[in-house]
């Protein structure tokens, strides 16, 4: 059914699948809600190895500490270094292969945003917790050397690292916490809404946490009720890095009002050409946080990342080792392996193509193309990479029917569980696997099941006349039951290039089933409005990302501006939008039970079963696939890459990564 003008956009289009980066019903006709498993046996987090008792570092450091300009090694790490070894950052299951390292090289690569390189971004990522492969089995201290967490899963302790430093040499302590805490997120010039995530429940009603300092090196946060996923929060959540609950307070102090008087701080305001009134704009452009490391204006902030940004050519980003970095591996070297990372600012994502094809990149995730594939393979040898198909860590399509956008018909129809298992089945899923992703992905068992995941325009029709849209226009369209054509309009921004592709491939499928599809591309800003807005019928973007928990329920509700009304009735505890049924009330109970878990536990895990159940029966999304590969880019000269897994966990591991040769 694929039609002659699609298969050229395929060759001609980039498929970047990205991953970067918001009344009454009839009674539901159940779908299949077999179980299906969160993980199949997730294999155990590697035990924390006991720190060696002699280490080793770099040769630029050691030339350094020669000359009098670094201390010696010893007294750069802190007394229980983190240890790198197998399965720590990736499962042996992804990366049977790990080995020590040898140090030196520089590892090259692309970018066409300036300031912003998403794959460095991700490589330079540390939170204050970590787990295998970006997963929530077996959380442990990254920054922090270790945690408590109290039965009731309200209080959490946590103690840093004795002897862990900031890249400037300053010690890290419980004051960064405390200033962080009071001073940052407490100071609403600074932070007018306290965070979400600090809230108990992780939602914005939710009281705000209390912290207790209890000496330097240990601190305390209590929440007000169960929040035992407080420890995601800290982990993978929305790719968290420290700096939510630890910033160099000695380096922030200087720009803050309440530790530098305002003569002080006049000359660094009059340099940025701001009045005394605005010391909040200084103090944020002197302050960076996780996202922004990539960024030139980062140059000599303090860091407890594996490289830190500093001055190079203009026309690239350049990042040296962090001498103070708190990670060995087995035998004892200082990590990271890779001396400096170095990424070309070029004009656009083909010009990222050319350089890979020329050899001049050694390793790319983010602004590569599942649909260039039998390009990489065809100069892989030649420009000196090779091609790792790995997972995307997002569902890379999802079909949003909004039930709750203003019309009495569109509602009436559109909330009956059989439209939506109708809709699903008379979608060819597999010409979409095939036509779109290459063959690489799988059918949405998870969200959809077995049943609603196959071709059945039969079952589709059928369950369509049973719930009275028997009726058809002169074209054959089906008609609503105001006598009127039910047209389905789906406007979507083409957030990643496969969604146009896939929408047009949806609207022919449901033609055959005399359903009205009309295909809208509009600007994501608009798009943006219209959903906050609740004014989509229908739209497409990418679902169940691995980083936002709230996949399988909230997220599957709200994202696009789906039943925006019910999700704004949530948000508010009622106090806008529209109440919701049963069947979303669960779902959102379910969602709100997980929060209060420990991630990685039974519970938790016996939680994200019922949610994928529930979303099974009542499809608040229709996935299209799930199990896309990531078409990743790596020199052959590089060793620790992972051959399974999220791809985007191979960017997580950067300090591993070693040049062989």
């Amino acid at each position: 059914m694929l039609k002659q003008w699609v298969w050229p956009m395929i060759v001609i289009v980039a498929l970047v699948l990205t991953g970067c980066a918001p009344a009454a019903t009839p009674t539901p006709t159940a779908a299949p809600t077999e179980a299906v498993p969160v993980e199949a046996t997730p294999t155990p987090a590697a035990a924390p190895a006991a720190p060696p008792t002699k280490y080793q570092e770099a040769p630029m450091l050691a030339e350094l500490v020669k000359a009098g300009k670094l201390p010696p090694v010893d007294e750069r790490l802190p007394e229980e270094p983190f240890v790198v070894g197998p399965g720590v950052l990736i499962t042996e299951q992804d990366l049977p292969d790990w080995q020590p390292g040898r140090y030196g090289g520089t590892l090259r690569g692309a970018h066409f945003r300036v300031n912003w390189d998403p794959d460095v971004f991700v490589m330079m990522n540390e939170p204050l917790l970590i787990a295998p492969g970006i997963g929530v089995q077996g959380i442990r201290g990254n920054i922090v050397k270790d945690f408590e967490v109290s039965d009731d899963n309200k209080v959490f302790t946590f103690h840093l690292r004795k002897g862990l430093k900031w890249s400037d040499g300053q010690p890290v302590t419980t004051e960064d916490v405390r200033f962080t805490y009071e001073d940052v997120l407490l100071n609403e010039e600074i932070t007018p809404v306290f965070p979400a995530r600090m809230r108990t429940g992780g939602t914005t009603t939710g009281e705000p946490m209390k912290l207790e300092i209890l000496d330097d090196y240990t601190f305390r946060i209590t929440f007000s009720a169960p929040y035992g996923g407080f420890l995601r929060q800290l982990t993978i959540e929305k790719w968290v890095g420290y700096s939510e609950l630890l910033r160099p307070a000695h380096y922030l102090k200087q720009f803050h009002p309440k530790y530098t008087p305002m003569e002080q701080l006049k000359p660094l305001l009059q340099e940025q050409n701001l009045g005394e009134d605005q010391w909040v704009q200084l103090f944020n452009l002197k302050d960076c946080i996780n996202w922004e490391l990539t960024n030139r204006q980062c140059i000599g902030f303090p860091v407890l990342t594996p490289w830190m940004i500093v001055e190079g050519p203009e026309n690239a980003l350049t990042f040296e080792r962090n001498p103070y970095y708190f990670k060995v591996d087995t035998e004892g070297k200082q990590l990271p392996y890779i001396d400096k990372i170095v990424t070309a600012l070029v004009e656009n994502a083909e010009a990222v193509t050319l350089k890979i094809l020329t050899g001049e990149v050694d390793f790319m995730r983010e602004t590569t193309a599942l649909a260039k594939l039998p390009l990489y393979k065809e100069n892989e040898e030649k420009a000196g990479f090779r091609v790792v198909l790995l997972d995307m860590h997002v569902d890379p399509t999802g079909l949003i029917i909004n039930r709750t956008y203003n019309d009495p018909t569109w509602r009436s129809v559109v909330r009956d569980v059989r439209f939506l298992q109708a809709v699903s089945m008379a979608i060819n899923r597999q010409e979409i696997i095939d036509s779109i992703y290459y063959g690489f992905a799988s059918l949405p068992l998870k969200t959809v099941g077995e049943e609603l995941s196959q071709y059945n325009p039969d079952r589709a029709n059928a369950l369509l006349d049973e719930m009275g849209l028997d009726k058809r226009d002169a074209d054959g369209f089906r008609l609503g039951p105001d006598g009127k054509t039910f047209t389905i309009l789906l406007e979507h921004g083409a957030h990643a290039p496969d969604i146009p592709l896939v929408a047009e491939l949806i609207a022919e499928h449901l033609k055959e089933v005399g359903l009205k599809v009309l295909v809208k591309q509009i600007d994501p800003q608009l798009w943006g409005q219209r959903a906050n807005a609740n004014e989509l019928q229908a739209t497409m973007i990418w679902t169940d990302d691995q980083g936002w928990d709230d996949r399988w329920t909230r997220l599957a509700l709200c994202q696009g501006g789906g039943s925006r009304l019910w999700c704004l009735w949530d948000e508010t505890a009622g106090q806008q939008g529209e109440e919701p049924p049963e069947w979303v009330k669960k779902g959102l109970e379910l969602n709100a039970k997980r929060w209060t878990t420990i991630p990685g536990s039974e519970e938790y895990n016996q939680i994200v079963e019922q949610e994928l159940a529930w979303h099974r029966e009542n499809l608040p999304i229709i996935t299209m696939v799930e199990n896309v590969k990531y078409a990743m880019i790596a020199s052959r000269r590089l060793g620790n890459i992972p051959s399974s897994g999220y791809a985007i966990a191979a960017n997580f591991s950067g300090e591993q990564f070693f040049f062989k040769e």
